[in-house]
């Protein structure tokens, strides 16, 4: 695929960074179609860098800036990412559910098929020595829009605190989990003294700092399809339809951690 910046949305604002979401990087079979394999996602680094896209968060070049954030915090992040932070000189942003830290995750429907263990205390500490920027993805994962304001304010405050502790970092990013937010939950996260908050709509150019749409990738794209998500024509809008699906199927987890009062 030869670089061309005919493959890039022609009404694309450059000075807005374009956000990928992940979630797994397993190399080994995963249920669900959150996973994309560590080789899948070394050839898509450079097939982006071959783009033009600069993935150096906070090095300045003349290609737009790419940034690749990780929702859910699973453990084996902590092997794979340090290669591609050395390699490629990406940030990466992870989004934790601090509640979830040493802990498998029983919120998720996978886990009934296999178990996904999260983020140990010890690697969040050292993947932010390596150069990962983390942020809050709730304390429990639990949706926002579906709590009290006093819950909410408990899920942002501690997930907050756990995290500034433990990756010594000033936590100013959430992802929403199942990607919801509504007005009262733009209003909480405002007065948690958040700065940016990542959804998993669409971006939009009249999206809001605490509400910033992202292009997800899943474990059916290729690069043909994600080529497509980083354009523009009757293709991306095809791209915007299948993952508007994929992320609606998350609805399936929220109504199981209901029926089992973990949400």
């Amino acid at each position: 695929m030869a670089p061309s910046d005919r493959n890039r949305s022609q009404s694309q604002d450059r000075s807005t960074p374009v956000v990928l979401v992940f979630h797994k990087l397993q190399a080994s079979f995963s249920f669900g179609v959150n996973n994309f394999s560590p080789k899948r996602f070394e050839r898509l680094l450079t097939w982006l860098e071959l783009l033009g896209y600069d993935l150096r968060l906070g090095e300045r070049t003349a290609g737009q800036r790419l940034i690749c954030t990780f929702d859910d915090g699973y453990r084996h992040l902590a092997d794979v990412l340090p290669m591609f932070i050395e390699r490629f000189g990406i940030r990466p942003v992870l989004f934790v559910p601090t509640g979830w830290i040493g802990k498998a995750n029983r919120w998720d429907y996978s886990y009934w098929l296999r178990a996904t263990p999260h983020l140990e205390r010890r690697q969040i500490r050292e993947l932010a020595n390596a150069g990962v920027i983390f942020g809050s993805h709730g304390h429990t994962h639990t949706d926002l829009t579906a709590v009290s304001s006093r819950r909410m304010q408990i899920e942002l405050r501690q997930s907050r605190e756990m995290l500034s502790d433990l990756a010594a970092q000033r936590i100013q990013a959430i992802s929403y989990p199942f990607g919801r937010c509504d007005q009262a939950v733009l209003e909480a996260v405002e007065w948690a003294g958040y700065t940016d908050g990542f959804t998993m709509r669409w971006p939009t150019p009249n999206d809001s700092k605490l509400a910033q749409g992202r292009i997800p990738v899943y474990g059916y794209d290729s690069p043909l399809s994600i080529q497509h998500k980083l354009g523009d024509g009757i293709l991306n809008k095809l791209e915007r339809v299948k993952a508007t699906v994929t992320n609606r199927l998350s609805a399936g987890t929220i109504l199981l951690n209901r029926l089992r009062r973990l949400d």
